[in-house]
Order: structure tokens, then C-alpha cells, then sequence
């Protein structure tokens, strides 16, 4: 694809927003020291600064996005939800649901985030990009309607997807890649047949109990939620093989007319708070699957949307290769490369095939069953 057909969502204010010293999600307290957070945001401006050294960022059309409004976040947020965030925010700083620290510039970058992902939604369904990036923070996957959770505010891909149905899109698939499970997404579509929610994570990891084989949703929705939990350990050769194995068929089977990544790059090797063995070529592999799924299947139609990473040194390489497979360009040289590539778990293990193949015999859009076809627009919040 040529440049112009590419963008690149960000605000500098998506920098400023900080969740406060402490101990991965625990703030200051008692026995936990001031300590730099391992999602302090500085580390995804260094990420942009690497894709505009390599050249990549000049193939995109940067784009500033504006910040939602409260109709876009009322598509899936109820409206005390966004009272404490704004009140907690404004007052300099605190938890503004369950460990989701923030700071004063919090709320606003929130916002931002999730206008981003919304604008970039909206404008690749109009035409006016066909792939889109929106690298932001604070992340969203984990808030609910009526929470924030685990570093996540507002859910930027889920108001997404509300807003490209708002927009006249009538199916939209959802592909989450970080290694957590990403449940408040899942919680809002749960029993919508409209909107197809796959989740690749760490079986376990966090939420505890969430993101389960047997969770396919409810009600019309049966079968548009699809889980592929992966042990401890899974590399890339397991990673791939969930995506040709089970994200193309599944998606083969639900036809999407737009595709949001929440592109999470946690599964990574070094990253601290996940334990999968991802690299660089990993996520590029993925990426560039997933833009011809959406070539073949969506008119090209597809947005990435940023969500946890919090290696210092090695996300802004994570980000380069996602940036690049958008680009159509090829993987970058990857100097820690080396520390991953030849462990055992870079190749598809007996026990991480059994979760593929499980969900092949059983899953609803799988197994021959009849496949969750969208109808419509689908409701607020869930």
C-alpha cells in the first residue's frame, strides 16, 4: 500500500499520562517503595522516536486525533464511570477504579486514546485510510462499563467498534494479542452477534478465571466470543499457528466488514509483566497476516490499536515490527533478537497444540456449527 493510504494516530499528551510510582500495578504503600512503573509512557514515545528514525513513520499520514467526546464514550462507558475518572484525575491523582492509577493529565489523555481509535475507525470506513495505527496510551482492553481496571480507563477498541456500528458497519471482528485477557471487551460484546471478539493470552495470567475456552458468549451472541488461552512460555511458532489455525477460519466464517487489533505487545520475551517468548518477527508475522485477512475479507479495512508493553528497551522494537508489516515492509533487524530465537518454546509444543486443537473440534464458528452472523447495529454497554 502506498503512504497515503496509511495513518498514523498519536498525541503527545498520550505521553504525559502516568500512572505513579510503585510496583507494577501496586502504588506506594506499605512495603512497596517508590519505583518507576513499568508502564511509564515516556517508553512509547522512545517507540514512536524508532519508528520515525527507521523511516517507517514517512509511509504513514499523521494524523493529531481529537479527544472523544461523551457520546463516544457513553456508547459503552456509563456515565458515573466517567464522572470518576474526570474527578480523579482532575484531583491531581489516585485509583480511578481497580489499580488504575492516574495523574492530572490522565483523563485527557484517556480521551484522547480513545478518540483515536474511534477517528481511526470511523475514517478507514469512510475511505479515507485503509490501515490505521493509533499508537496511545493509557490502554483499554481491561476497562468495563462501569470500571477502569489494571491500568485501562476508557475502552478504546470497544468504543471503537461501537462507534464503527454507529458508522453503518454491521460486522466487526476484534483481534486482542495481549498477553492479558482482554475482559472488558469481552464484557461488552458478549452477547452481541455483531461484533466477533478473539482473545490470544497467557491461560491464567490476569484477569484470574477470565478468558476461559468455554467462555463463546451468550445468548445471540453464542459463538462471536472466542478465547485461545496459551500456556506459560508459548513462542512463536504456537502464536502463528493460533492465528492461521484458528483467528483466519474464524473470521472466514464470521465475514467482518472492519477489523480492530488491540496490538498489545506484551507477549514479548522480555516484556515483565507477562511470561510468553513473542519477538519482534512474531508481532510483524502477525501484522501482516492480519492485513491480508483484511484485504480478502474486509475491503483492507483494519486498525491496530496499542495496548500494554511495558519493556523498556525492547518495546519500541515490537513496535517498529508492527509498524513495518502495516507498511508492507519487511521485519526490521532486530539486535536483542538473539536472547529469544533460539529458546525451545519459539516452537509449537505438544501442550500448547491441544488448545488449538480443542478449540477446531468445538468452537461454534469452528466446528461446523452455525457461525454468529451479524444482523445489525448492536446496543450500548454490556
Amino acid at each position: 500500500m502506498n503512504a497515503p493510504d496509511l495513518a498514523w494516530y498519536s498525541h503527545e499528551m498520550c505521553f504525559w499520562h502516568d500512572p505513579g510510582p510503585g510496583s507494577g500495578y501496586v502504588p506506594v504503600g506499605p512495603g512497596v517503595e517508590p519505583l518507576r512503573q513499568f508502564a511509564v509512557d515516556p517508553d512509547l514515545r522512545r517507540a514512536q522516536g524508532l519508528v520515525e528514525v527507521s523511516g517507517v513513520l514517512d509511509r504513514y499520514t499523521r494524523v493529531t486525533p481529537a479527544p472523544a467526546s461523551d457520546e463516544d464514550l457513553l456508547l459503552v462507558h456509563v456515565p458515573e464511570h466517567i464522572d470518576r475518572v474526570e474527578a480523579a484525575s482532575a484531583s491531581g491523582g489516585g485509583d480511578a477504579g481497580v489499580y488504575a492509577q492516574v495523574n492530572y493529565h490522565s483523563a485527557q489523555a484517556a480521551r484522547l486514546a480513545a478518540g483515536a481509535a474511534v477517528q481511526a475507525a470511523e475514517q478507514v470506513l469512510d475511505g479515507r485510510f485503509g490501515r490505521a495505527y493509533c499508537l496511545v496510551r493509557p490502554p483499554g482492553h481491561h476497562a468495563e462499563p462501569d470500571r477502569a481496571m489494571a491500568l485501562c480507563l476508557y475502552n478504546n477498541v470497544a468504543v471503537a467498534a461501537r462507534a464503527a456500528q454507529r458508522r453503518g458497519a454491521r460486522r466487526v471482528m476484534i483481534l486482542d494479542w495481549d498477553v492479558h485477557h482482554g475482559n472488558g471487551i469481552q464484557r461488552v460484546f458478549y452477547d452481541d452477534p455483531d461484533v466477533l471478539y478473539v482473545s490470544i493470552h497467557q491461560d491464567g495470567l490476569f484477569p484470574a478465571a477470565s478468558g476461559l475456552l468455554r467462555e463463546t458468549g451468550a445468548g445471540a451472541g453464542t459463538g462471536s466470543t472466542l478465547n485461545v488461552p496459551l500456556p506459560p512460555g508459548t513462542g512463536h511458532d504456537a502464536y502463528l499457528a493460533a492465528v492461521g489455525r484458528i483467528v483466519e477460519p474464524a473470521a472466514r466464517a464470521f465475514r467482518p466488514e472492519l477489523i480492530l487489533v488491540a496490538a498489545g505487545v506484551d507477549a514479548s520475551g522480555h516484556d515483565p509483566m507477562g511470561r510468553m517468548l513473542c519477538t519482534s518477527r512474531t508481532f510483524h508475522a502477525m501484522t501482516s497476516a492480519l492485513c491480508r485477512l483484511a484485504d480478502e475479507l474486509a475491503g483492507g479495512r483494519i486498525v491496530f490499536v496499542h495496548e500494554g508493553g511495558y519493556s523498556a528497551w525492547y518495546q519500541p522494537m515490537l513496535v517498529l515490527g508492527t509498524a513495518s508489516a502495516i507498511a508492507g515492509l519487511p521485519a526490521p533487524q532486530d539486535p536483542f533478537l538473539h536472547a529469544l530465537d533460539h529458546l525451545p518454546g519459539q516452537r509449537l509444543q505438544r501442550h500448547q497444540a491441544r488448545v488449538l486443537e480443542h478449540l477446531e473440534a468445538r468452537h461454534p464458528l469452528l466446528a461446523g456449527h452455525p457461525a454468529a452472523a451479524g444482523t445489525g447495529g448492536g446496543g450500548a454497554g454490556g
